[in-house]
């Protein structure tokens, strides 16, 4: 009699404890990492304001107490990165059967990319959208901004720049595994320009147009590379091709 096909099988199984290892791992690890950088909070916070150039304010009581907590916990994020990303390159290895120099480059290329996005946006767009935004202002009206407030527009804009400059590498995987091509991209350059003004249009805090663009442009630009890097893969792998049929 013929059994069933089992949807949960051994290496299933072995693959999805594996991951509650390495997650629970990882939580605890982010734990200890958030309450050890919590004294530090006070120097943190100073540092991600030297973009805006004055102190914050308090609205709330407790809005001091969740802006050391959220600098924290991100400080902590930050430190966890190494781990998370040999983490991240065991599983690759492990679950999803990647070679280990390509899971290894991969994960190296993902933490450095979005390390220059988030830096890239510390040290150019944040001081261009602040200065823009608190031009309105004008002698008569003196900014306030909120610890909250400030957190959330730096850290969340930072994280999106981080995640924007992953472009090359997502493009390469996705060419890897044949989703799209070098035509593709060419032929559809157009439409990434606009998609790429919308996407901008909704994170940036400011709709004018110079704002925009110190994150359009460096977009533009990675799209354009990837098109390059993708053409560079093409080349070496029909150069494999043509050694493999002489052999």
């Amino acid at each position: 009699m013929a059994t069933e096909p089992r949807l949960l099988t051994s290496d299933v199984l072995a693959s999805l404890e594996y991951v509650r290892r390495s997650v629970l791992r990882l939580l605890i690890v982010f734990a200890v990492a958030s309450a050890v950088a919590y004294p530090l909070a006070p120097h943190l916070l100073h540092f991600l304001t030297r973009p805006l150039g004055a102190s914050l304010v308090m609205y709330a009581p407790l809005e001091g107490l969740m802006g050391y907590v959220t600098v924290s916990m991100t400080t902590s994020l930050c430190l966890l990165a190494p781990l998370l990303l040999y983490e991240v390159n065991r599983l690759l290895r492990v679950v999803g059967g990647l070679p280990p120099r390509i899971a290894l480059g991969s994960t190296v290329a993902a933490g450095s990319l979005f390390a220059l996005g988030a830096g890239f946006c510390y040290v150019v767009i944040l001081p261009v959208t602040l200065h823009f935004l608190l031009s309105f202002g004008g002698e008569n009206v003196e900014a306030g901004i909120s610890v909250s407030r400030y957190l959330s527009m730096t850290l969340g804009l930072s994280t999106a720049c981080g995640v924007t400059f992953e472009l090359p590498l997502v493009t390469l995987i996705l060419h890897r595994l044949g989703f799209i091509s070098v035509t593709f991209l060419t032929e559809h350059r157009r439409y990434a320009v606009l998609l790429g003004a919308i996407f901008t249009a909704i994170i940036m805090p400011t709709p004018d147009a110079f704002t925009m663009s110190t994150l359009l442009l460096p977009m533009l630009a990675l799209y354009e590379m990837s098109i390059v890097l993708m053409r560079i893969a093409e080349r070496r792998q029909k150069t494999r091709v043509m050694h493999a049929v002489r052999r």
